[in-house]
């Protein structure tokens, strides 16, 4: 990779077919003596294959020069291994690693009803590089107490943060039993000791269809939370917290246009906002392109006029993709790039950008 401050690199990363068709949803994380992890799910014909693993790869020149990749986590017992987060904890070299294990009993185009999620909870105690068994976190708990019949429970977790006050607040969503259909409810789980007990928040839900997918929370001042989140309600939809993901108030239709597809979020060093998404109005998942980057300085309130990373066209996506602002100010940007073209494939390309290139003209 090339990092020119002030300006966009991108490249590509990963090809589909080597060593995997399908390469997605890549999480980064900087450890405390500058390394860079980046992981991603790795599959063959379908992101539900039973051979699907996590790679991972290492960088210790902050994204230029990449490790070859390797087997991060694979073969867990209840099933695949695929969204997993860490965190690290304030003032000490405690990190927090949450993940999802999903048994896909039955699967059918374009849902996964029949899907049964685990999530685990691990903890390092030497900022990352190695970590405990863990347990596994009572669905119950972050369901309310609900349950779908014979499964129990589908949902992952989309957002781990820590407050200025010390609370870790974990972002959940979830298949819920009391809405008809694939319709999804989010809320948070709360944890005063460093994650070894948790509160349940209020929900987060929406009327639109499949409601609540992969909310994305910031702190933006003391104890006030701004959301942002995936539907299929045509735009990035918000919700805000007053008091520390406690409670949330109603969700609304943000100002930035959508498909159903992710958006990432993250508060930079400066204070801003940042934010990543395909921004087209649709209430399909339908185009995931172009792929572009928006600005908040105002906590949310308003965003700057985006900015265009890449495009595409047809069914080729830009999507799925990992956000991480690194200590010495440059920003990494993982982005899946599926290829609607026989043979079917997703690669994952790189981007290195910085808060200078995200001005406005």
């Amino acid at each position: 990779m090339i990092y020119t401050p002030g300006e966009l690199n991108y490249s590509q990363f990963i090809r589909g077919g080597i060593g995997a068709d399908y390469h997605q949803g890549p999480i980064f994380y900087q450890f405390p003596n500058g390394d860079v992890i980046v992981h991603w799910h790795a599959y063959d014909y379908k992101e539900t294959s039973d051979n699907a693993v996590r790679l991972y790869s290492v960088s210790r020149d902050h994204g230029l020069t990449w490790s070859d990749p390797q087997v991060f986590m694979a073969d867990y017992s209840v099933g695949q291994v695929s969204d997993l987060l860490m965190l690290p904890l304030q003032k000490s070299d405690n990190v927090l690693m949450i993940f999802k294990s999903t048994n896909y009993i039955k699967v059918e185009e374009g849902k996964y009803t029949r899907g049964r999620t685990h999530l685990f909870i691990r903890r390092s105690f030497d900022g990352g590089r190695t970590f405990e068994y863990g347990d596994e976190l009572p669905y119950r708990l972050m369901t309310g107490g609900r349950e779908l019949p014979e499964i129990g429970f589908y949902g992952t977790i989309s957002e781990l943060i820590q407050l200025q006050n010390g609370c870790v607040v974990a972002v959940f969503y979830f298949r819920d039993p009391a809405r008809d259909g694939e319709h999804y409810t989010a809320a948070c789980l709360l944890s005063e000791d460093g994650g070894y007990n948790w509160k349940r928040s209020g929900e987060i839900t929406v009327d639109t269809l499949r409601g609540v997918m992969e909310p994305q929370i910031v702190e933006t001042e003391p104890n006030r939370l701004f959301c942002l989140f995936r539907t299929k309600g045509g735009f990035v939809y918000q919700t805000v917290s007053t008091g520390g993901g406690d409670t949330w108030s109603k969700p609304i239709p943000s100002s930035l246009a959508a498909p159903e597809s992710m958006v990432r979020m993250i508060k930079l060093q400066s204070g801003n906002l940042l934010v990543v998404w395909n921004n087209v109005s649709s209430v399909t998942q339908y185009p995931r392109h172009p792929l572009v980057a928006a600005v908040s300085r105002d906590g949310g309130g308003t965003w700057s006029k985006p900015h265009l990373i890449a495009d595409e066209t047809g069914n080729n996506q830009l999507s799925n993709h990992g956000l991480i602002q690194l200590d010495d100010g440059r920003i990494l940007l993982g982005v899946s790039h599926y290829r609607a073209v026989y043979p079917n494939t997703s690669d994952l390309d790189m981007v290195i950008f910085d808060e200078k290139w995200l001005e406005d003209v």
